[in-house]
């Protein structure tokens, strides 16, 4: 019987929270079906993407937010 995966268990494979019994038989069907080897490729290259993206504030917003927070003080 072969099994199909869903785009769920693609996602947790591509962050390794798969279960090892579930993972090797994605492995397996990976190897053979190119459909899902594409799809999980692409799942790998977004999650890269995803990676490279700044994790944090602008400098120049918290120049701001400090330059506020300083004019406020002055007037308090």
């Amino acid at each position: 019987m072969i099994k199909t995966f869903t785009h769920n268990e693609l996602i947790q494979y591509v962050y390794d929270e798969l279960p090892n019994d579930v993972k090797t038989n994605l492995e397996c069907a990976l190897q053979t079906d190119d459909d899902l080897a594409e799809e999980c490729a692409e799942l790998l290259i977004s999650k890269r993407s995803l990676e490279r993206v700044s994790k944090g504030p602008r400098q120049s917003c918290i120049s701001n937010i400090l330059l506020y927070s300083k004019t406020f003080n002055m007037q308090s």
